[in-house]
């Protein structure tokens, strides 16, 4: 991948424009969207729909916003149902009758926001974990309209997937949908933080700055353990996403980058996404990868904060 000539730190930065919004969705759901842009008159190069992980909000991602916009590119990142600003009281996780489908419908509210806002602006999409697996989706659907996608934190295999249904199933059954998942939440995500359980927080594995963990584990919109039915609906769109006829769906020429920590447990430090990576390249997709050594599932909060920042406008450049 080529490399910027200029890093992170030496580019300037211009005040940047904060704002937000809201939407009804045909569920009638209050969707929460941020807004970063430019703050100065300034060319706009182009658009950027991030995509936030589970039990975290788009807030988050405003530092990466902020370095983005000082270079063209206007940000937008909606609180998917259940997460963030969106989320209603007593409802942590909640996706509602429609699920993941429904998700992706908001995401595509969002994204015909920004093109009639800015028409004829190359649109780019950012996932970040659970993002990612939404990015997936959405490019299978509606990849023609995109100018790029970036994946973080993200995976292509998931071990024992039919197991989870069945036993996510058979939970519901007794339990319901919207009650909290302890069972799966500690076999499938307390392990994450295993190799860094003497550093003191539950969710050391996200990153290996103390500040951004502090930051995580201090924010109530953070941290939440989901329901069954976040669960079981987030196991059968792996199953669905990683099916090849779906996979087939994604144009050939859109361009696809693909980022992950060397330290990240969520993806098994990038063996389970590995198999992601070899299926696109089989079905001669458009990609480049890299991997960032050191760095734990948010590589965008981590030590590799610039690098990565810098990697991502620099793919943005090139495609703009």
């Amino acid at each position: 991948m080529k490399k910027n000539k200029k890093t992170i730190s030496e580019l300037p930065l211009i005040k940047m424009q904060y704002t937000s919004f809201s939407f009804r969705d045909h569920l009638g759901i209050q969707i929460f969207v941020y807004k970063w842009s430019p703050e100065q008159e300034q060319e706009i190069k182009g658009l950027i729909c991030i995509l936030h992980g589970m039990a975290e909000h788009g807030k988050r991602y405003e530092q990466l916003a902020e370095v983005l916009t000082a270079q063209g590119f206007v940000c937008y990142a909606e609180d998917h149902r259940g997460h963030g600003k969106t989320m209603e009281k007593g409802k942590a996780g909640w996706l509602y009758e429609d699920g993941m489908t429904g998700v992706i419908k908001d995401i595509h509210l969002v994204i015909e926001h920004m093109r009639d806002e800015y028409p004829n602006k190359p649109i780019f999409l950012f996932g970040h974990s659970w993002g990612s697996y939404l990015a997936q989706a959405y490019m299978q659907q509606f990849g023609s309209d995109l100018a790029g996608v970036i994946l973080s934190g993200s995976k292509g295999k998931q071990a024992l997937l039919g197991f989870l249904i069945l036993i996510l199933k058979i939970i519901i059954a007794f339990k319901g949908k919207d009650t909290e998942s302890k069972f799966v939440y500690k076999v499938a995500i307390e392990p994450f933080n295993k190799p860094f359980k003497g550093e003191g927080s539950p969710n050391a594995w996200i990153s290996s700055l103390e500040e951004t963990v502090k930051k995580y584990d201090a924010d109530p919109l953070c941290g939440f353990r989901p329901p069954n039915g976040y669960f079981l609906e987030m196991t059968r769109m792996m199953k669905y996403l990683w099916k090849r006829k779906n996979e087939a769906k994604i144009p050939k020429d859109l361009p696809i980058l693909i980022l992950y920590g060397s330290k990240d447990p969520t993806n098994n430090y990038g063996k389970d996404l590995l198999p992601l990576i070899k299926r696109y390249k089989k079905l001669g997709l458009d990609i480049n990868y890299k991997k960032y050594e050191n760095a734990r599932h948010e590589i965008h909060n981590d030590l590799t904060r610039d690098e990565v920042t810098t990697d991502i406008l620099n793919f943005l450049q090139q495609h703009t």
